[in-house]
């Protein structure tokens, strides 16, 4: 196990002092940028600092290094106070004040480190898509800091179109949805580092037959929808009721925590299932329940009319009862429960965004603990099976299927395996469900070794077994990953929590897996 920072210098571009990293531009027109230059400055004045990952702007996305010092003996108390100093002279390196950051959540992981998340504000008004992390070791070391954060010019204007006009934009095309609530007026951090003054929308209603809520943000000047960041994610205390094959949840409560059985094998399943899964977690993780703090775990069975299709929709987990040919009753299987509650889990961590290369991380994080939870539940198993996703509900007349294969993704005729070959559409929220076969691939090479199922990649991992690799994408996933987090940048967190965690050969391990699944 290592626990410094210097043993956490894994291969990635260096930056000492003012030296420049890969991506950072060289350009003499660019150097001159007064915004950059003070970045520049601010990175040398931290001293001898790795950069590992640089946006297109040329302001770093995760650093690494002597970052700062803090009390050890108020850092689990009072982060925010404790890391102070440290975050001013950090955030300069992202282009921002400390000022402009406010701590959202501080979590103690099982090595002692604290990990400190920061949401991004502008003149006290959230910045949607701008967060930081700073991670301190035993010693108070601030070793690493990570996130999209950073500095942006003034918005192009400030003007602000009519509430009514926002909501029509953001309903623009969509007759079968609705807005929740009033708009929240926020500002809106893009992928180039652009800053634009936007509404954020909640809608909810139908959308191809199925369940809807997204979050919205509609340019306040344009009126143009900036994004789309879908709600419900298609997966102890618990309480389990009956939708009665109608529409709306929760239903009828059904069975709470430690009553008796009800004769309805859809209900009394998927209680067994959502305490399983909460086992799993408790025991492997130490985490209790999807918020960590014992949160109730509220779950609909028999929804809708032969409704072929699970979900998170932010509050509960929903399962409907399937048609009999595509799927049976979903809330009969493990993979599919463990798989949902673990959107939650997500959602109370990095939050990933459910659309392109995040979300598609978010689904493949669902499938993970899917797999993680059944080899759990049969002692440490890593057959075939624990390689299928709902394989006990999917096509009841076809033997030996699944929905999903993490061993071979591409078995299903739509997921990819390969990043070269990733889905870049806008179908299935930008392939969310296709692509997370690409890390899937990745967390079942590190588990068993070997290599690519197609001969994509002539790299050979060696297999680390199912406890290390679960250990590493959960350290990963709650301490480093953030809401846009991509394939390379998942790359270099699991990398990183390794290092955390473990000896070179499972750093290298972590590194081969990423590799033979072709991602940079």
């Amino acid at each position: 196990m290592t626990r410094t920072w210097k043993q956490g210098l894994i291969g990635a571009c260096c930056a000492v002092l003012s030296v420049a990293c890969g991506d950072v531009p060289a350009d003499p027109a660019e150097a001159r940028d007064s915004t950059r230059q003070a970045r520049q400055d601010a990175l040398a004045a931290l001293g001898r600092v790795e950069v590992v990952d640089v946006g297109k702007d040329g302001t770093p996305r995760f650093i690494r290094g002597r970052l700062g010092t803090a009390d050890t003996a108020l850092v689990s108390l009072r982060a925010g106070d404790a890391l102070a100093p440290a975050l001013r002279a950090i955030a300069p390196v992202f282009g921002l004040r400390a000022e402009e950051l406010t701590v959202r959540s501080s979590r103690v992981d099982d090595l002692g480190f604290t990990h400190i998340r920061y949401d991004q504000t502008r003149q006290g008004t959230r910045v949607i898509g701008g967060e930081l992390v700073l991670h301190v070791n035993t010693a108070g070391l601030v070793y690493a800091a990570n996130g999209s954060a950073r500095g942006a010019g003034e918005p192009a204007t400030l003007a602000r179109l009519p509430i009514d006009d926002v909501k029509r934009a953001a309903l623009e095309g969509l007759d079968t949805l609705v807005v929740e609530g009033e708009p929240r007026f926020v500002y809106f951090l893009g992928a180039e580092g652009t800053l634009a003054s936007a509404w954020e929308v909640t809608r909810a209603g139908t959308r191809e037959d199925a369940p809807a809520r997204d979050r919205v943000y509609v340019d306040a000047a344009s009126g143009r929808v900036l994004d789309v960041q879908p709600l419900i994610h298609s997966a102890m205390n618990r309480r389990i009721h009956s939708a009665n094959n109608q529409w709306t949840t929760p239903g009828t409560l059904r069975r709470i925590e430690l009553g008796g059985a009800t004769g309805d094998n859809h209900v009394d399943v998927n209680y067994d299932h959502v305490g399983t899964t909460y086992a799993c977690y408790e025991t492997i993780f130490g985490r209790d329940s999807f918020d960590d703090r014992g949160a109730t775990i509220t779950s609909t069975v028999h929804y809708g009319s032969a409704y072929v299709n699970a979900y998170w929709d932010g509050i509960q987990i929903v399962f409907g009862d399937g048609d009999g040919v595509n799927s049976g009753q979903l809330g009969l299987d493990l993979d599919v429960v463990s798989h949902e509650i673990t959107h939650a889990v997500t959602q109370y961590e990095s939050g990933l965004v459910y659309r392109n290369e995040s979300g598609a991380l978010n689904e493949s994080l669902s499938d993970i603990a899917a797999a993680i939870c059944e080899s759990w539940t049969r002692g440490g198993a890593i057959d075939a099976d624990v390689w299928k996703i709902g394989e006990d509900i999917w096509t009841p007349n076809i033997g030996g299927d699944a929905l999903r294969y993490m061993d071979s993704p591409t078995r299903d005729g739509s997921s990819r395996d390969y990043y070269p070959e990733r889905y870049t559409g806008t179908a299935d929220n930008g392939g969310v469900h296709w692509n997370s076969g690409i890390q899937n691939l990745v967390f079942k090479l590190l588990v068993t070794g070997g290599t690519h199922p197609r001969g994509k990649s002539p790299v050979n991992v060696t297999g680390v077994g199912m406890n290390r690799a679960a250990q590493t994408f959960y350290f990963a996933a709650t301490n480093y990953y953030t809401s846009t987090t991509t394939m390379s940048q998942a790359k270099a967190y699991t990398i990183q929590a390794a290092a955390d965690r473990y000896d070179a050969s499972v750093v290298n391990a972590v590194r081969d897996a990423w590799s033979a699944a072709g991602v940079p």
